[in-house]
């Protein structure tokens, strides 16, 4: 597994990295400070955690843009694992974070070969791919104009979130190039402050009162 989850994972002493004080995703990068050590990282799937999260887009585009910048900065942090990428943790990491991390970079990709080929005088099946591409986006505005009067649709909402959430992969990229600036958390508009622990001390478990999902216990 490949990064714990960061309000309930446990670490063993010795096992346990502090993580630098200008990271943003410190939960990733003791997670990967384990994995680096040629310790493993265990899914313990009876965990139960549960987190309020908010359901307007905004407040999500901007803590995944954050955790963008953060990521890259564990990117250049553990590039050691990325070779060889056929082994096992290697593996792993391009194949659950760093392709996605880098999902805006080969759309972007994928359109400007399009054009390429298209103006190069490729056939109908590259000029369908191009409009696609092109018009795809543009469902962003019917969505949010159906949203206003009420109306979901789940297909429309699914293209919104992809769409969305690439956006701010590629501000997060953005930001990390220009430099980090703060690692302060700000709380979602209409959530109340609460009082977090401080990071593990040594091993220590950190826990809050988070979503359910499986969580991580690392362990040797």
């Amino acid at each position: 597994m490949i990064g714990a989850f960061g309000g309930c994972f446990a670490v063993r002493r010795a096992c346990y990295h502090p993580a630098p004080a200008a990271f943003l995703v410190d939960d990733f990068f003791i997670s990967m400070a384990v994995l680096q050590d040629g310790y493993q990282a265990i899914n313990e799937l009876e965990a139960v955690c549960y987190e309020d999260v908010s359901d307007r887009l905004p407040e999500e585009f901007r803590r995944k843009a954050r955790i963008s910048a953060g990521n890259f900065q564990n990117l250049l942090a553990f590039r050691r694992l990325l070779w060889p990428p056929w082994r096992g943790v290697s593996f792993a990491y391009w194949s659950h974070k760093v392709l996605r991390w880098m999902t805006p970079l080969l759309l972007i990709l994928m359109v400007v070969a399009n054009v390429v080929l298209v103006a190069l005088g490729a056939g109908w099946f590259y000029q369908l791919m191009l409009a696609g591409q092109l018009g795809v986006p543009l469902l962003l505005l019917l969505d949010a104009a159906l949203r206003r009067r009420d109306t979901h649709s789940r297909l429309l909402r699914f293209i919104t979130h992809f769409y969305s959430m690439n956006a701010a992969l590629l501000l997060g990229l953005w930001r990390y190039l220009r430099g980090v600036r703060t690692t302060v958390w700000e709380l979602p508009s209409g959530f109340s402050k609460v009082n977090r622990p401080g990071p593990p001390a040594c091993g220590a478990v950190a826990a809050s009162v988070l979503r359910s999902r499986p969580v991580a216990r690392e362990v040797q």
